[in-house]
């Protein structure tokens, strides 16, 4: 048998759901190749960034992410306890493809309406389903496994039109309502759910027992199991975990993902305090939905007549609409609101290849966001630069207030810029 292959899809959470898998493998002494936005790493050790990935092949490391398994022939001893963990980006249903014919595990975390409009043939939310659904389609014969989000219709229709592969007593349920699905049906044909139950504990049920895994109040990046988006993340890792043990959980399974902690470079979830006493969270969030959410956790965690303050940025890859409708839900969302760009003139050089369907342009994609936060408040500035519209919320966030601060690619400058700005320090 070959190393296994763990296969991560979606629209929003991949990147922190392999970062948790990974935690969990290299404490359970598996050695781990994980490929994700930022590059390809072995245990750990980043081999490659994005930037090299662009570099030599014009794709980003999510898309055809087989590319890294070549580390298991360089490298022999690796194979014997080996696992591969790939983030798999949309790009990877095109003709780069996987890399691979076959990954014994594929995770479908949730379809959102990130990427409309970016390729003529992604104009629904049922198109990127459908690009997406690779990751069932590609599952290994008869002992592969489909794990999937039982809450998004989308993904239940994918598993039921493409996972030939996996029977039922092979499909690991990942949900909070299972609405979806018939969940008593799913388990008594042999299948496994993996959920929460009313104490804030992730839980694997089967027909005949539930099994407490982990209590998430113990994990500070669920924010007592409060923020939704970082306990799918973790239903997600843990049910990757039980699928690659055929169920066959280990016994300090709990200890270990209660353990993990996300890297505070990594540009999710992480939390800063000013040396005023301003809260920072940095955050990578990049679409209306994700925006929503990490402004909403935000408010949770203001003083008294505190605000939340948004310096935000999007990608240029969307059609106009997108930024209209996106700068709507985040002046709803924040009180106040610092737009920056991505490709702002300075820090990132606008490039233009013959093949690109959205231009790079200067400033652009900023003033179309602001223009749409304008339309629900007009508490809102526009700063080019991600270092000045950084350093001007830190001069103005008050002791009650909560800021967050949406990363750039280059996610440890990012990071850099809010702590010497705000004078800031992790918690």
């Amino acid at each position: 048998m070959g190393v296994p292959i763990i296969a991560v899809t979606g629209t929003k959470g991949k990147t922190t759901t392999v970062a948790v898998i990974d935690q969990i493998l290299r404490a359970l002494d598996r050695d781990v190749l994980k490929v994700d936005t930022t590059g390809h790493y072995v245990n750990g050790e980043q081999r490659s960034t994005a930037e090299d990935s662009r570099r030599t092949w014009r794709l980003v490391p999510t898309r055809s992410p087989g590319r890294y398994l070549w580390e298991f022939h360089a490298n022999p001893q690796l194979r014997r306890n080996g696992v591969a963990l790939l983030e798999c980006s949309l790009g990877s249903s095109n003709l780069a493809g996987l890399g691979y014919e076959r990954h014994n595990i594929g995770l479908f975390l949730n379809v959102f309406e990130d990427h409309l409009g970016a390729t003529e043939r992604l104009k629904t939310r049922e198109d990127i389903a459908e690009a997406k659904s690779f990751i069932f389609r590609q599952i290994t014969s008869n002992d592969g496994y489909a794990v999937f989000n039982a809450d998004d219709a989308l993904v239940v229709d994918m598993l039921d039109k493409y996972a030939v592969r996996a029977d039922t007593r092979n499909r690991i349920a990942v949900g909070l309502t299972f609405e979806h699905i018939d969940l008593q049906k799913h388990l008594d044909d042999g299948g496994k759910a993996i959920t929460t139950d009313d104490r804030h504990r992730v839980v694997l049920r089967t027909a005949d027992r539930t099994v407490v895994l982990a209590d998430l109040t113990k994990l500070p990046w669920t924010f007592d199991g409060d923020f939704k988006p970082s306990v799918w993340n973790c239903m997600f890792a843990i049910a990757a975990v039980c699928a690659l043990y055929d169920g066959e959980l280990p016994s300090n399974l709990g200890q270990l993902t209660e353990a993990v902690r996300l890297d505070p470079y990594g540009g999710r979830l992480t939390v800063l305090k000013a040396g005023n006493g301003a809260t920072i969270i940095a955050d990578y969030a990049h679409e209306k939905q994700s925006l929503a959410e990490i402004a909403r956790l935000a408010r949770t965690r203001i003083g008294a007549n505190g605000r939340v303050i948004g310096v935000v940025r999007m990608a240029y890859d969307r059609p106009d609409d997108v930024f209209d409708e996106t700068g709507q839900v985040i002046g709803d969302e924040f009180d106040k609101v610092i737009v920056y760009d991505k490709i702002d003139g300075h820090w990132r050089q606008p490039e233009n290849y013959r093949i690109m369907k959205f231009r790079q342009v200067e400033g652009r994609t900023s003033q179309l966001v602001y223009e749409g936060v304008l339309k629900t408040n007009r508490d809102v500035e526009r700063i080019v630069r991600e270092d000045e519209a950084i350093a001007k919320a830190a001069s103005v966030a008050r002791p009650e207030d909560v800021v967050v601060a949406i990363v750039n690619d280059d996610i440890k400058r990012s990071i850099g810029f809010i702590r010497e700005s705000f004078k800031a320090e992790f918690i």
